[in-house]
């Protein structure tokens, strides 16, 4: 009836909606919580993800189930400061992952060039390039400094250019080197500028110009050079760190051209950069995702990619971050953006905390701490119509139903006349109003409990989901299939649940068999390590 949703008709989904929708089935779906009656709801197909949570809200145990073995078959790249969910999920033995890391803080990292795929062979160098200098100094929104940004990025896609067909390649080291004396009257530089000068390349050419210019100008900082240079250093800068140059110099043990290899098994690659580093080393993280974004993108047919991306809104301006929720799905990447709110998604891109949302074809919320973003989610659950008892009407229908019996009783009334104002103000008595009133108000989604979640799927579901979740290590289904967390416990043993309910699991370790001696995880002298009681077949 139309009276029922007079004021709106928001509800949640029930069990059936769910299932009709297919949400039980579990596929590659990623998990995003267990229904009313305790089946869990499944995120299928290639669309991007949004989980937001705040503070100590769990987002740890929410996607460490993405990772262990077997729960996504094809290859994840995480992005993972804290190097917490890497650890958990190392054991990938059923489908021969294999399992690397960019780690420039840890005892062992693997060696990447993140500018691997900048070659002079390539048919696509100057687009190439020009997507690595538009993320490597992006647009930051302060307009003062835009004209020196574009002017810094213009020299940064010059000197790459040149130096790419003067070697054949690059990386990044070289390229910084080149760019501290960029201008200068070092001889390198000098040599730099003389090849740019001769460069096929027109904007290797029209920068060597400028510079030409510049030197026989008496004013050198015309054109705002002084400006631009102080962009581009600051860009560089992370590269001072021995560590992280360390991670980015040859020689190269690793290649994300790896994971788009005819016939490449499916790998876990995390990029492990610590978290009090996250910002100083954003430069040398987003490189790394647009050199696997190009291999990707040159190998459509390449097996599926889930880009993980926890606290990426820790990272600052990354404008392919944004650009990934609504192409991705094209190129076969499936991003998966994790945040303490929206309002950190602004970090990446101008409203990209509208953008994002937008685009991701399942948003699931937890343990919301923000007023405004109870407010925000609020009003996507939308109004509901409730009915109430109206209770002064109700009473007067009673009073005036007793009155049409005195009136038979004491009076002589018409029985017949009496008794259809009887029957009308019964109807009457039972009467209810009805009220416009929000699904959840803000209130009560900040209180929510500790295991609620709320998963909205547009295009899938017409309503919103309550869903619930669980740690992993307190779910049957996942027992066996994770290492100990290096941030909880002494490494020897993990919680998990069984059929006779939550208990310890020692970590054996052995020498890897032959079977896995293949996997870069066991290389090195690494031992093999999985849980007793739940070793895995290969």
């Amino acid at each position: 009836m139309l009276d029922d949703i007079r004021y709106g008709s928001a509800k949640f989904a029930d069990s059936r909606e769910i299932a009709r929708a297919g949400l039980h089935v579990r596929r590659d779906g990623l998990f995003v919580g267990f229904d009313e009656r305790g089946r869990g709801i499944y995120s299928g197909g290639q669309s991007a993800v949004l989980l937001v949570g705040g503070a100590r809200s769990g987002k740890g145990n929410f996607i460490i189930p993405f990772l262990t073995d077997g729960a996504y078959r094809d290859t994840i790249i995480q992005l993972d400061p804290k190097g917490q969910n890497g650890a958990i999920a190392e054991l990938q033995i059923s489908q021969g992952r294999r399992v690397t890391a960019f780690s420039p803080r840890g005892e062992v990292t693997n060696r990447i060039n993140p500018l691997s795929h900048l070659t002079d062979a390539s048919p696509t160098l100057v687009p190439d390039t020009k997507l690595f200098v538009l993320n490597w100094l992006p647009f930051n929104g302060a307009e003062n400094a835009e004209y020196f940004i574009a002017t810094g990025q213009r020299m940064i896609e010059g000197v790459t250019l040149a130096l790419v067909e003067l070697h054949g390649d690059i990386t990044l080291p070289e390229l910084a080197e080149a760019m501290a004396v960029f201008g200068s009257d070092d001889d390198l530089a000098l040599a730099l500028e003389d090849a740019m000068a001769k460069s096929r390349h027109g904007i290797a050419r029209q920068v060597a110009l400028e510079l030409e210019a510049r030197r026989k100008s008496d004013t050198p900082n015309a054109g705002g050079f002084t400006g631009a240079m102080g962009e581009v250093a600051k860009s560089f800068a992370c590269l001072s760190d021995p560590q992280l140059r360390n991670a980015v110099s040859p020689p190269f043990d690793f290649s994300f051209a790896e994971l788009t290899a005819e016939g490449a098994p499916p790998y876990l690659v995390s990029i492990q950069e610590a978290m009090e580093f996250m910002q100083s080393s954003a430069s040398v993280i987003r490189a790394l995702f647009t050199c696997a974004l190009i291999y990707k993108r040159r190998t459509l047919g390449s097996r599926p990619q889930l880009w993980l991306l926890d606290e990426v809104g820790n990272i600052g301006s990354w404008p392919l971050a944004v650009e990934l929720a609504t192409f991705g799905a094209g190129f076969g990447i499936r991003p998966v953006y994790v945040v303490q709110s929206t309002a950190q998604l602004d970090n990446l891109a101008k409203n990209a905390g509208a953008i994002i949302p937008n685009s991701c074809g399942t948003q699931v919320y937890l343990g919301v701490r923000d007023p405004n973003e109870a407010q925000r989610l609020s009003r996507m659950l939308g109004t509901a119509t409730i009915g109430v008892e109206d209770f002064a009407n109700n009473e007067r229908a009673r009073i005036a139903r007793k009155a049409a019996i005195r009136s038979v009783v004491m009076e002589g009334a018409d029985p017949f006349e009496a008794a259809a104002q009887m029957a009308a103000q019964k109807q009457m008595a039972v009467h209810e109003a009805k009220l416009a009133r929000p699904l959840m108000r803000p209130e009560e989604i900040l209180a929510m409990p500790g295991d609620g979640v709320l998963v909205f799927m547009p295009g899938t579901l017409e309503h919103p989901i309550a869903a619930r979740f669980a740690p992993y290590w307190k779910r049957r289904d996942l027992a066996g299939r994770y290492l100990p967390d290096p941030f909880h416990g002494d490494g020897k043993y993990v919680s998990l649940r069984t059929f006779w309910g939550l208990r310890t699991g020692a970590v054996i370790e052995e020498t890897p068999p032959p079977e896995l001696e293949h996997l870069p995880q066991y290389g090195a002298g690494r031992s093999f390590r999985y849980i007793e009681g739940y070793k895995p077949e290969f």
